[in-house]
């Protein structure tokens, strides 16, 4: 549940996958979820400014189009214990090519709620594009992915003092383990980069535990960190880190 618009990575092995092009129908799996950040160091708004973001509440949508074909939405909202802050978009479509190649689109969207960030004196929301491949492998409850994937727009900037040139590409590695229906394990690991199969400028990190309650109630507890790998051009080597706990309603 990273605190910026990616998609929250989540291993649902046992999901029903009914799709659109097979059986005429639209079908929609997803979940509502809810958790509070505390501790945090997580900022509030686009410019890495403000109060520590302290509440996060969204959903997830995962239409399956085809078999092989999958359309994500999502949205993630913030707040500081007193308003809403931010709220993020984020929309994925994955085209499985083979059994352990996957094509991705993507667009991240993030928006100010109640304030307008700036940069360089300039109006500032993060919008970003981008073109990826992914190869996962899954086998009796254990999933893998590494991935990347580059940006043909992106205003991200590539430090957490937004002091960096604009970010061209992204890699990282997914890694699910879900042992039975009651208890899963999330990992995404992260690089972000402003050249091209770099070491990258910044790290992200989370991890997610989910416990299945009922069929519509799971807990859910993790921990993320976003930290500059190099020292920035203005001397900074920054990092943010939150500690999380929360609900989850799947449908």
């Amino acid at each position: 549940m990273r605190g910026f618009a990616y998609e929250i990575f989540i291993y649902r092995p046992f999901l029903q996958k009914d799709p659109l092009s097979e059986n005429q129908k639209i079908t929609v799996h997803g979940e509502f979820f809810a958790h509070l950040q505390n501790p945090s160091t997580f900022p509030s708004y686009n410019d890495l400014s403000g109060p520590v973001d302290r509440w996060n509440f969204g959903f997830q949508n995962r239409i399956h189009l085809h078999r092989n074909t999958r359309f994500l939405a999502q949205l993630y909202t913030h707040d500081d214990g007193d308003k809403r802050t931010k709220f993020d978009w984020h929309f994925s479509l994955r085209q499985r090519l083979h059994e352990n190649l996957v094509f991705i689109i993507g667009h991240d969207s993030n928006h100010d709620s109640d304030r307008e960030s700036f940069l360089n004196g300039k109006s500032y929301f993060t919008n970003r594009n981008y073109l990826g491949i992914g190869i996962p492998y899954e086998e009796n409850g254990f999933y893998i992915e590494p991935f990347t994937w580059f940006f043909h727009h992106s205003n991200q900037r590539g430090h957490l003092d937004l002091s960096g040139d604009e970010l061209v590409q992204e890699y990282g590695l997914r890694i699910g383990i879900r042992p039975d229906k009651s208890f899963s394990v999330n990992i995404q690991i992260l690089s972000q980069s402003e050249a091209y199969f770099s070491l990258g400028q910044a790290l992200l990190a989370d991890l997610i535990l989910r416990i299945h309650v009922t069929p519509y109630f799971e807990i859910s507890a993790g921990a993320s960190i976003w930290k500059d790998i190099k020292e920035s051009r203005l001397g900074q080597k920054q990092k943010f880190y939150k500690i999380l706990w929360g609900i989850v309603v799947p449908f």
